[in-house]
């Protein structure tokens, strides 16, 4: 599928509105995207100068799931020029299928789409988003999975790219713990299989890269409740594969479900962003709930230990895939309470570990 874009990608320096504080924690917003709900479990990355996001789910009618509201998927591609941010979001045009809950991830070569899947099925595509000579979008295709995979989380460690968990289909009430790798300068290898994660299969984990280390936190479990239907529960374990094998890190402080992936990394800190934390989980009404976690809580790679970060200002998302750019990380999206989306885009600045800024 070959499709124009529609804005230049120049070299200029980023603008970007005014930075918001909460704590050590920096925020600046972008141009919300042209869409009234916006969009949960969206691929992103990032072309040049623009920003890329597409795919994701919602409910368009406004009617939430508890009662009988549909969930869409999507297939529309947007574009941002973060030369030119003022311009606002532009359709670029669309991935091969409506597709969300993924991993999206950026390399020198463009955007790795891979796996995820819609109301009925999960994919086992991997796709390669980049530009033509001729500054068209182009889809090629990188290895497939071995199976359909979605709600995974993945990072890029150096030129290899790890998954694990995730479930192959829509209704699973077992989440996976497997463990896969695409090394990007051997992609004739495949899909290869590491070791397994030592504890329980997972899905909407965050995953990080860090100096060579490979971090996957949180998420939750699956299991058949007494109608065999899939019941959740909240995991606070955090595990990094290094040299061949897994080490238990120290326990976050509390269960998180579904924060911003890949995570934020600043020098050996990095940082879980929202998440649902399980505190609200027993509501009776949905219409009751107060929204995600506002924390952001930062692990020391160094000295293996979890602390607060400080607080987002604006509605913390989940289901939201992270974009590293320049130092900083984009976030596009997400969703806010349960079944509600939204439109906000914006960047997030991590802080040191000494509570500077990053520079």
């Amino acid at each position: 599928m070959n499709t124009p874009l529609l804005q230049p990608l120049v070299a200029a320096a980023l603008a970007m509105t005014a930075g918001t504080r909460a704590g050590e924690i920096v925020t600046r917003d972008l141009p919300a995207v042209p869409d009234i709900h916006g969009f949960a479990g969206a691929f992103t990355g990032i072309l040049g100068h623009q920003f890329l996001a597409g795919g994701g789910a919602n409910f368009p009618d406004g009617v939430m799931p508890w009662k009988g509201g549909k969930k869409v998927w999507h297939d529309t591609l947007y574009a941002l020029d973060l030369s030119a941010p003022a311009e606002g979001w532009k359709i670029i045009g669309h991935l091969p299928q409506a597709n969300g809950y993924g991993v999206s991830l950026t390399i020198k070569e463009g955007i790795v789409i891979i796996g995820g899947g819609d109301a009925t099925r999960h994919f086992k595509d991997t796709l390669l988003l980049a530009l033509t000579a001729d500054r068209r979008l182009r889809f090629g295709k990188l290895p497939d999975l071995p199976v359909g995979l979605a709600q995974m989380s993945g990072a890029l460690v150096g030129q290899r790219i790890h998954l694990c968990g995730g479930i192959d289909k829509p209704d699973a009430t077992q989440a996976a713990n497997s463990h896969w790798m695409l090394d990007l300068d051997h992609l004739e290898t495949g899909w290869q299989i590491l070791p397994a994660l030592p504890a329980a299969g997972r899905i909407l984990a965050s995953a990080a890269a860090v100096d060579g280390v490979f971090f996957v936190m949180g998420g939750c479990s699956l299991a058949p409740d007494a109608t065999g239907k899939p019941a959740r529960t909240y995991l606070r374990d955090a595990w990094k594969f290094s040299s061949g094998q897994w080490t238990k890190m120290a326990d976050m402080p509390h269960p998180l479900v579904a924060a911003g992936s890949p995570a934020p990394v600043n020098g050996r800190a990095l940082f879980l962003v929202s998440g649902d934390d399980g505190s609200q989980t027993s509501l009776k009404n949905m219409e009751d709930h107060r929204g995600f976690s506002k924390e952001v809580l930062c692990y020391d790679t160094g000295a293996d230990s979890w602390s607060e970060a400080g607080e987002l200002t604006v509605p913390p998302p989940v289901t939201v895939a992270v974009t590293p750019w320049h130092g900083e990380y984009l976030f596009f999206n997400g969703e806010v309470k349960p079944g509600v989306r939204t439109p906000q885009v914006f960047v997030f600045t991590p802080p040191g570990l000494d509570g500077a800024a990053h520079e």
